[in-house]
């Protein structure tokens, strides 16, 4: 998100599409495998940390290191959702989503 120390609008639409559809994944996943426990409390409590994320992310600045440490973080952890869910062993897997979105993706930041 952050080009040469500015926060380019292109960018910011386009991670916020990117965690759009990532998440909307993650719900029918979450749905699907966990449907009682996440439709009481699962989904809350994770509508609450996006909540309380932006207002951390409002109230405070954390210095390069601590960025790059958390986006790290944050990158591995949805590379390794989108396998899990899309690339399973088993024959239910979806990987020409999986492709065409990755596909696309690259082409559309490639594009920008």
């Amino acid at each position: 998100m952050l080009v040469q120390g500015e926060t380019g609008t292109e960018s910011t639409a386009l991670f916020a599409v990117a965690m759009a559809l990532h998440l909307f994944g993650n719900d029918a996943a979450m749905e699907y495998h966990h449907r009682e426990a996440y439709q009481r409390v699962g989904r809350w409590v994770l509508a609450a940390a996006v909540v309380l994320g932006a207002g951390l992310g409002a109230a405070y600045t954390i210095g390069d290191a601590a960025f790059t440490i958390l986006l790290g973080l944050l990158t591995g952890g949805i590379v390794f959702n989108a396998i899990k869910d899309e690339l399973p062993r088993t024959q239910e897997s979806r990987f020409w989503a999986f492709a065409v979105g990755s596909v696309g993706y690259a082409a559309l930041l490639l594009l920008l």
